[in-house]
């Protein structure tokens, strides 16, 4: 390995003389700095930058904390030093740094000599800044240059504002000031509403609305309603297939035969209806939605249970109420949420796969709507 590489590697057993070399070099930079502060404070000053330097070349001699602790107060004692010697450049006192007088004369001499173009020939410099230029370029007499009239460009705040200040300014390019914010808008005053005295001779006489035959038929699109037809349905569905299929169903047929008979029925070897063939309306997509909607709620109520056979294929069957109450079945049910997707083009591979000509859930007729009607809209 090179010296390079073995001054990056950890060793915890650095010799006891190195580290009081390394810690004495730390403290003698400390102490230059804190007796001459105000030597580096001086502008032409490079005091600050050469302790840097030598700090830094003590810090990869650093193996351990004691010397790390030196280090950083040094560093700490360094940038507290450069604030400071910002702070005397940068406050405009002659006693802290800076001349104003010699900064206006180089300001002058800087309009004076057309400062910021590079060429001697540019057409943006006055015949006086050329031939002070051409004087100082020949050397020839040294007070030729104090011959030449000034014609305004000793005071061209113009020229050092261009060229000295523009390219160097760090405030946001903005054609003008902003004054308050981009747009205001004129406040309103808002008249106040008087409401009219209460005069109780001219209140208008209301009664109560009378309901008509159509507005009760409404009423059977509920959602209760349309739930406890749907529930009566599967009781009477369940019982004539069960009825039918084992009148259908011999002694001497084997299972596989018996199983077909309750499949071309929709009827499950749990006793059940199967749910697809209970839910799907070949009439129409939008009702099938509806009623896996509708057996949603009567499986979450606990009226109707969901098992599956030994083919993993769902059925539907009712519940028995009558010798537990209602609040005990929904505590005892067993809970699971699943999520059916369906689409036009399942909808009808279920209808040709088994065979559904008609309905279980009795079709029911289609709203439709012309119009507003006297009530409007939603009346």
């Amino acid at each position: 390995m090179d010296d390079d590489d073995l001054d990056d590697v950890y060793d915890p057993d650095q010799p006891l003389e190195e580290r009081r070399k390394v810690q004495q070099g730390f403290r003698d930079l400390l102490r230059d700095i804190t007796e001459n502060s105000e030597e580096y404070l001086q502008g032409d000053s490079h005091g600050l930058h050469e302790t840097i330097l030598r700090a830094n070349e003590l810090s990869k001699q650093v193996r351990q904390t004691t010397e790390a602790t030196i280090d950083s107060r040094l560093l700490v004692s360094t940038t507290d030093l450069s604030y400071r010697k910002t702070l005397r450049l940068t406050q405009g006192s002659l006693s802290q740094g800076l001349d104003v007088d010699d900064f206006i004369s180089k300001c002058i001499t800087y309009m004076r000599n057309g400062g910021g173009i590079t060429s001697d020939q540019s057409l943006e410099l006055s015949s006086t800044q050329r031939q002070r230029r051409r004087t100082v370029h020949d050397r020839s007499n040294d007070n030729d240059n104090d011959d030449v009239g000034d014609e305004g460009d000793m005071m061209n705040w113009a020229h050092l504002g261009r060229f000295a200040c523009l390219p160097y300014i760090r405030r946001p390019a903005l054609p003008g000031f902003l004054l308050g914010p981009l747009s205001v808008e004129k406040k309103v005053r808002k008249a106040a509403k008087r409401n009219a005295p209460f005069r109780p001779n001219s209140l208008t006489e209301t009664r109560p609305e009378i309901l008509n035959v159509d507005d009760l038929a409404k009423k059977e699109n509920d959602l209760t309603v349309i739930c406890g037809k749907i529930l009566q349905q599967l009781y009477k569905i369940q019982a004539d297939t069960q009825q039918t299929v084992a009148d259908l169903i011999t002694d001497d047929m084997d299972d596989e035969e018996n199983t077909r008979i309750m499949h071309q029925h929709g009827l499950r070897s749990t006793g059940g209806i199967d749910l697809m063939r209970f839910v799907v309306n070949p009439k129409s997509f939008g009702q099938t939605i509806e009623n896996l909607f509708y057996v949603s709620f009567l499986i979450r109520d606990g009226r109707v249970e969901i098992d599956f056979d030994e083919h993993g294929l769902p059925a539907l069957a009712p519940v028995d109420r009558e010798s537990d109450d209602t609040a005990a079945i929904r505590q005892a049910t067993s809970k699971h949420q699943a999520i059916l997707s369906m689409d036009m083009e399942t909808w009808r591979d279920i209808i040709d796969t088994m065979g559904i000509k008609e309905p279980m859930i009795e079709h029911r007729p289609e709203l439709t709507v012309s119009g507003p009607g006297a009530r409007g809209w939603y009346g």
